[in-house]
């Protein structure tokens, strides 16, 4: 009986002591004008958490090491960044343009991406680095490439191979060698398929 007390002591000990190193931290990240940045990926000294702020421009989460720079970045604006200081609540603010070249392609000759892994998914990863392409949510279309049959969508081609959208959906950017958009006369070679342009993804 005096066994089980002792570890039951024991293991309230360490429980208690593991949670009191445990910290909250609510990460609001906003535009020039204040307003919420929704889906800003957060990194912790330049590694990326595993989700992203909410609708409110909200990240919330617990902390067990405490970093010493927290970033947040939108492919659409930006990237913000801030020195930690231990504080409970941190408000973010990302500049339009601000650093935005940190994202870009580091030499396009040779195909080599930058910090890929800063996209959320492939969709991002397009929106942010690949120009010629308009991307809403999961609807893609290249463009100057007229609709076939009411329908926009381009032939998606990875590794030589032809894959259906939730294929090419699953693609992870930090996989990614290059990406190439051909249409018109470009296309030619995947014949009607590739009528509303071709998207072709090599990996690394």
């Amino acid at each position: 009986m005096k066994k089980i007390v002792f570890l039951f002591i024991i293991s309230l000990t360490f429980n208690l002591s593991a949670s009191s190193q445990t910290k909250k931290l609510v990460i609001k990240v906003t535009d020039e004008n204040n307003k919420p940045i929704p889906g800003a990926i957060i990194l912790f000294d330049n590694v990326r958490q595993k989700s992203w702020t909410n609708s409110k421009g909200v990240f919330k989460t617990k902390i067990e090491e405490t970093p010493e720079e927290i970033s947040a970045f939108s492919p659409k604006i930006g990237i913000g960044k801030v020195k930690y200081s231990g504080q409970e609540v941190v408000h973010l603010k990302i500049l339009k343009g601000k650093d935005k070249n940190l994202i870009s392609v580091e030499d396009q000759h040779n195909n080599v991406t930058a910090n890929a892994f800063q996209y959320r998914n492939i969709y991002d990863y397009l929106v942010g680095k690949v120009p010629g392409v308009n991307v809403v949510g999961t609807s893609i279309m290249i463009r100057g490439v007229n609709t076939v049959n009411g329908s926009t969508t381009p032939l998606f081609v990875f590794n030589g191979t032809i894959v259906s959208q939730s294929y090419f959906g699953q693609i992870v950017p930090t996989d990614i060698k290059s990406v190439t958009i051909l249409k018109g006369p470009e296309s030619a070679k995947y014949g009607i398929r590739g009528a509303n342009g071709v998207i072709e993804v090599t990996s690394k």
